[in-house]
């Protein structure tokens, strides 16, 4: 069994019809009972493969959102779902922006504003109390660029002034380009990577997403669309609700409408009490402008069908869906227990499945209940295994599948997983360290071995001008690195208070000690193993 095979029974069942079916209708109020674990994301994946419309699903807090997201990613996939967090840390304190957030909520209005109405948006109270840019000003703030177009490198760099965008010598985070000849970086608040935009003459020739950290490309695109911070982007301009934003007959998933009401109100009232401790109010937007409270929100999130989910309900519903879910037992590591457990499901005619993110925990529960006790000839294996990450495990009696999931087995943590690509500034050497060299520092290249460093230069490549890093190896050899091969170099670290030996271009000696040390580090693992052994 996949989890296709798992999607499909879902979307065979009684339950799924009705509620596909009432969710056709303008005014749907569907209560759906008895909802345990992350059986809400196998409904949610369902409805979203039968309606074609957009799903906007609102959790209690920013920790239940992230593992209701992740869930539907690995369901539905990724490119289909994204998440909408809060922007500020505080109201008012513009300066505690978090531009990791700042980037996901862009990356959810451009989505809609392009014209993409079948997604998945997955977001929480704090989130939706803030009001965001129109339609119609974040298409007056948007630069599309076009492989093929005529635009001239002078005109973007205007316009990029004008969205407030730094100039920069790389681009290391949002809000930030470079230009280097007939290259432009750019790192909108629209992706999760810099576009690099190459040009001949006046003519975009070619588009693609790359790494920061690293300078790979990563995706050729034929367009790419850049958007400014559109949180502290003209505060003054004119703002509307996310529930005006979002396509008219959206589906919108509730968990505890009360609760999610009373947070809304919360939020407001930090935004009335910052604003009234604000030392100027000039230039500076009304809450009422700037926030929601929770009579706009109760009044507007009606407005569209709607599917509350969990165990407090609010709303007088035109449909109640009741399932027949029961929670994953707790077996506290006993896995005598969990094999009884599995073998009396089997019984009962349950399907055992268990999700884990790794193969190696599949294994890991082969060996245990090998152990536990020996699967006989012909014997029936006792559970399909998955892999696939879920929150949180459930039993479906009705389906009569028992979906179990490795990290609530083993009790072991499960963390949820957000984007945040640009800030993986400690990983590797980075632009920003090496403007922070100094000509004379050492440096090893994973091809030509070490080096000192001898600055950056600019040189001319098949009639292009390229920035490069100068080498400088043993009687004075010199090598020049394109600034796009970051990843092939890193900062020479050795023992400390010894000068490394210089490396000789055209000589065997780097490869036979890249060799040599390999040897030794397989030798080293060998001997860890059978000592753990």
């Amino acid at each position: 069994m996949t989890k296709e095979d798992i999607l499909k029974k879902f979307s065979e069942s009684a339950n799924t019809s009705i509620l596909t079916e009432e969710l056709k209708q303008a005014a749907a109020r569907i209560q759906l009972k008895g909802v345990i674990g992350s059986s809400a994301a196998f409904i949610s994946a369902t409805s979203y493969q039968h309606v074609h419309k957009a799903n906007l699903i609102i959790l209690a807090d920013k920790e239940e959102a992230a593992y209701f997201l992740n869930d539907l990613e690995n369901l539905i996939g990724e490119e289909n779902v994204l998440f909408f967090p809060a922007s500020y840390r505080m109201p008012y304190e513009h300066e505690e922006i978090d531009n990791a957030n700042i980037l996901l909520r862009a990356e959810v209005l451009n989505k809609i504003n392009t014209g993409k109405k079948h997604i998945c948006v997955v977001t929480y109270p704090e989130a939706l109390v803030e009001k965001v840019v129109t339609k119609s000003h974040l298409t007056k703030n948007t630069l599309e660029l076009k492989r093929g177009e005529k635009i001239s490198i002078d005109f973007i760099a205007d316009v990029l002034h004008e969205y407030d965008f730094d100039r920069v010598d790389y681009v290391l985070e949002p809000g930030q380009f470079s230009i280097r000849g007939g290259i432009v970086d750019i790192f909108s608040f629209s992706n999760e990577h810099p576009y690099r935009v190459e040009f001949l003459g006046n003519e975009v020739d070619s588009i693609r997403s790359f790494d920061s950290i690293s300078q790979l490309s990563l995706h050729q695109l034929t367009y790419c669309t850049i958007i400014p911070n559109v949180q502290t982007k003209l505060l003054q301009e004119s703002r509307q609700t996310f529930f005006e934003f979002i396509p008219e007959q959206s589906i919108i998933w509730l968990k505890h409408f009360q609760l999610t009401l009373d947070r809304i109100e919360k939020g407001f009232q930090l935004a009335e009490t910052a604003y009234a401790n604000l030392k100027s109010v000039i230039a500076q937007l009304s809450p009422e402008e700037l926030y929601v409270n929770k009579d706009v929100f109760s009044k507007q999130v009606l407005q569209f069908p709607l599917v509350e989910f969990g165990n407090h309900f609010s709303l007088k519903p035109t449909q109640t869906i009741t399932y027949n879910f029961s929670p994953q037992p707790s077996f506290n590591k006993n896995f005598g227990l969990l094999n009884d457990n599995l073998k009396g499901n089997s019984r009962n005619g349950l399907t055992n499945i268990i999700f884990a993110d790794a193969a190696k925990q599949i294994e890991r529960l082969y060996k245990i209940f090998e152990d536990i006790s020996p699967k006989k000839e012909g014997e029936s294996q006792l559970f399909t295994p998955i892999l696939l990450s879920i929150h949180e495990g459930f039993i479906d009696n009705e389906l009569k599948l028992a979906c179990y999931t490795d990290h609530q087995l083993f009790d072991r943590y499960h963390r949820f997983r957000l984007k945040n690509s640009f800030n993986k500034k400690n990983e590797a050497l980075t632009l920003k360290e090496l403007k922070g060299l100094n000509p004379g520092d050492y440096i090893t290249h994973i091809d030509y071995g070490v080096g000192r460093y001898g600055g950056l230069e600019t040189i001319e490549v098949n009639g292009k001008m390229q920035e490069t890093i100068r080498l400088v190896y043993k009687d004075y050899d010199i090598v020049n690195i394109s600034i796009h091969s970051l990843h092939r170099i890193a900062k020479y670290s050795g023992k400390e208070g010894t000068e490394p030996k210089i490396n000789k271009l055209g000589t065997n000696a780097w490869a036979t000690l890249k060799q040599k040390t390999k040897k030794k580090v397989k030798e080293i693992a060998y001997d860890l193993i059978q000592l753990y052994a």
